[in-house]
């Protein structure tokens, strides 16, 4: 064999060992975590992919909502972890089916709860216009009716000193009839303000039956609510799916903008090789309900360290 064939061997030898390390390189078990495909080294790209339009969302909407997750994850590690691409590894997709139709009720029902709140409240204060405006007139009826009883024992008692003294004078029966004049001008009052008060007394009263009557409305409703939409809430909102030449994330329901947040942050989590913490405040928790979302999504302790020790600093 001649220098020339040996050389010709040897490339042909090293074609095929570079064609072996790219197609065992590109050909990673599905079941592999992305970041092991060096996520972290280079950031992850996504794209938009189907969004089916019953959830009412743009595609601008949900790149926002991609950025926010993204963001997120990056600020934790100090440097972007993910972009979009229009040919990014990683498919976002929004199909809809019947756990978005419950969430569209779940909403619904929310917004008749609250709707019943803010009538319940408004009911609650005009009660307690009512109640205070009863409160003073009480204090000032009373405060006549006991003027008013004074008067009237003021003017027995002048009466009954000048019973024993004889024939009244004519100043005497000037100052009685002026006592006397006063006294029911007083219980005239007395009059007008005891009619008001029950008036008013009444109000109070049937207000008092409206707010009580609105709260059990209230509570049957919260009750419902409960009955149908509470106890665990776990993570089937979304899934993320690793694929041999990127991974699809699938939203499958979501009840509004933080939440469709959360969602993504968690999913894009999985994609960046994060599994499910232990911390119930954590955004890579198996269940929803713990986490801070307002007025901002946050990362717990237990998802920087895990970010951390996926990524590296």
């Amino acid at each position: 064999m001649t220098l020339v064939d040996l050389l010709k061997y040897a490339l042909v030898i090293l074609v095929i060992l570079i064609a072996g390390w790219f197609f065992l390189s590109y050909e990673k078990p599905e079941g592999t975590m992305h970041s092991d495909l060096g996520a972290c080294d280079e950031p992850l790209s996504y794209r938009i992919g189907t969004v089916d339009p019953r959830f009412d969302i743009s595609e601008a909407e949900v790149r926002e909502a991609m950025q926010y997750a993204a963001s997120l994850w990056s600020e934790a590690i100090g440097r972007p972890l993910a972009y979009f691409a229009e040919y990014g590894d990683i498919e976002v997709n929004f199909v809809f089916d019947e756990r978005q139709e419950l969430a569209v009720g779940e909403m619904r029902f929310r917004e008749q709860i609250e709707s019943e709140q803010i009538r319940t409240d408004q009911l609650q204060r005009e009660y307690e216009i009512r109640r205070d405006r009863f409160d003073r007139k009480s204090a000032e009826y009373e405060q006549l009716a006991n003027r008013t009883r004074q008067e009237i024992d003021n003017l027995n008692r002048w009466v009954g000193e000048r019973n024993g003294q004889g024939e009244l004078s004519e100043q005497d029966r000037l100052e009685f009839e002026q006592q006397r004049s006063e006294v029911e001008r007083l219980q005239q009052r007395v009059l007008r303000e005891r009619s008001e008060l029950d008036q008013l007394a009444n109000e109070v009263n049937n207000y008092v039956d409206q707010l009580n009557s609105r709260i059990d409305e209230s509570n049957k409703l919260i009750d419902r609510y409960n009955d149908e939409y509470a106890g665990e809430n776990r993570f089937t909102k979304a899934t993320y799916r690793n694929l041999r030449d990127g991974g699809v994330i699938t939203v499958n329901q979501f009840l509004n903008k933080r939440d469709l947040y959360l969602v993504l942050a968690h999913e894009l989590g999985h994609a960046l090789g994060l599994q499910h913490g232990s911390d119930p405040a954590s955004v890579m928790y198996s269940q929803m309900g713990g986490q801070e979302i307002y007025p901002i999504i946050q990362l717990s302790r237990e998802d920087e360290r895990a970010i951390s020790e996926v990524c590296g600093r």
